[in-house]
């Protein structure tokens, strides 16, 4: 059984062992992996070693992994924690900004949080296509009647986000 074989379905022992190699190579292979046992293993230890790492990569092409698991449903109940990761590692591209709005939006309190502590740490957004659309996005869900205490997260996105619009 290869590594990561073993972090994803093997014993936790394995699977802690796995992380090891994983934290030794430090290649871009481990991330999806490790996201991937991140939401579907339930050992706490394991769980908490794992997002100790995915908190803390420097590999820049990490945040593209995290972004496409932004964008997939399979990944939907852990869309906080991703965001929480890109943000932990310091990934803030404006590339992902759809997908964090997106993802706040469909999801909940948490969610919401992880995205505007993500987004006020954007120096600025150079697509405005896409600064135009999350605007309107948080919009809208500002607008609904929603009861999951969102709405001051959403106002306080959109005046970070209108702020980034002003200064362009």
């Amino acid at each position: 059984m290869n590594s990561i074989t073993q972090l994803i379905s093997g014993g936790q022992e394995d699977a802690l062992n796995a992380l090891e190699i994983a934290r030794e190579s430090g290649t871009i292979q481990w991330v999806r992996p490790m996201l991937e046992a991140f939401r579907d293993r339930q050992e706490e230890r394991l769980l908490q070693e794992i997002a100790s790492m995915l908190g803390a990569l420097k590999v820049s092409e990490a945040a593209e992994v995290m972004g496409d698991a932004l964008e997939d449903p399979e990944f939907s109940e852990i869309h906080a924690d991703i965001i929480g990761f890109l943000w932990s590692c310091g990934f803030q591209s404006e590339n992902h900004l759809r997908s964090v709005v997106n993802c706040a939006s469909e999801g909940g309190f948490q969610c919401a949080m992880e995205a505007l502590t993500w987004i006020e740490e954007l120096e600025s957004v150079n697509d405005e296509n896409a600064l135009w659309d999350t605007l309107l996005i948080i919009r809208g869900v500002t607008e609904e009647d929603r009861s999951d205490g969102t709405k001051p997260l959403f106002e306080a996105m959109h005046a970070a986000l209108s702020a980034l619009e002003q200064k362009q």
